[in-house]
């Protein structure tokens, strides 16, 4: 299972962001809408090329603020020129991965999945990292967009009454796994088709589909958990 990571989100210097470049296989660059900027865009897809990673361009809610992870109602009129400014710092990428609220939004609203989907057409994106049981999965295939179905490494999630699966909003104290060995336990899961999620009041284990893994290039762990994923690849 191939592992990706929210890049260029701390500027175009950052210790960990540059470090950890050299254990993962996606570098999801940051464009601006919740963090980065043209240098940090145009840096770190410099350096993923170098070390010959794919690429996705990584769009939010223009939220700087809250960091793209509060939800926002807007005119589709004003999302799409955000996200048209977003996506003129990488042209020449054709994958894209949405962040934080915009991503949560777009896996649940079947009506912004959809206009998500034909923005992404006429956008010239090929790809998209989703949720293989998302909205925009359902979407974006309806528009001949291939998919790359994702799961989380770091982060918990809960069973809706709908039978859908979303990560534990981050307000929830169970919402983040804080240690390497939780983190690489759920990926063992992952890479079995499972994953425990909160349903109600008790874990249970549910069926999960996933071809990437990703890690938040700001979670404590996400250095030594990228190490770690990538030794366990080797072993």
């Amino acid at each position: 299972m191939k592992v990706n990571c929210d890049i260029g989100e701390r500027g175009s210097d950052h210790p960990i962001d540059k470090r950890i470049l050299h254990y993962i296989d996606i570098a999801n660059i940051a464009c601006g809408g919740h963090s980065g900027d043209s240098n940090s865009a145009a840096v770190f897809y410099q350096r993923a090329q170098s070390a010959q990673l794919s690429v996705s361009a990584h769009l939010s809610y223009p939220d700087r603020k809250n960091f793209g992870r509060v939800s926002m109602s807007l005119p589709k009129e004003h999302l799409f020129a955000s996200l048209n400014q977003q996506r003129a710092l990488l042209p020449q990428v054709h994958t894209v991965k949405f962040h934080g609220a915009l991503y949560n939004d777009a896996a649940a609203d079947i009506v912004l999945a959809e206009q998500l989907a034909h923005w992404l057409v006429h956008a010239d994106f090929h790809s998209v990292i989703t949720p293989a049981d998302s909205c925009l999965a359902d979407a974006a295939q309806t528009m001949k967009l291939n998919i790359i179905p994702e799961a989380f490494a770091e982060r918990r999630y809960r069973l809706h009454d709908t039978g859908r699966l979303a990560l534990l909003e981050r307000s929830h104290p169970l919402a983040c796994l804080h240690t390497v060995a939780e983190a690489l336990a759920q990926c063992q899961l992952l890479q079995q088709g499972q994953v425990e999620a909160l349903s109600e009041d008790e874990i249970i284990l549910c069926p999960i589909h996933a071809e990437t893994v990703c890690i938040h290039s700001d979670a404590d762990i996400a250095l030594a958990l990228a190490q770690a994923l990538q030794d366990s690849t080797n072993a």
